[in-house]
């Protein structure tokens, strides 16, 4: 008689089923709130260098105008 096939549907444990979830998780490095800010904010990954990213221009750009807004409010209205 030939042996079943590899593919035959087995009952699992818990454990098992919870060890295979959590190495699936693990593998997933390019997702997570944290890369999605980071993909957002900075510039792209150069898969061939190990080094920070800068900022993107715009963050920049509305970081820069946010301060300036921020000291002439706070130079006017403190005085």
């Amino acid at each position: 008689m030939p042996a079943l096939p590899s593919d035959e549907p087995r009952v699992l444990s818990v454990e098992e089923v919870h060890a295979e979830f959590e190495k699936l998780l693990r593998d997933r490095h390019h997702m997570g709130l944290r890369n999605l800010i980071g993909d957002t904010l900075l510039e792209p990954r150069n898969p061939f260098q190990n080094k920070r990213r800068n900022a993107k221009r715009w963050v920049v750009a509305v970081g820069g105008l946010s301060l300036l807004g921020v000291l002439i409010f706070s130079f006017f209205h403190l005085r």
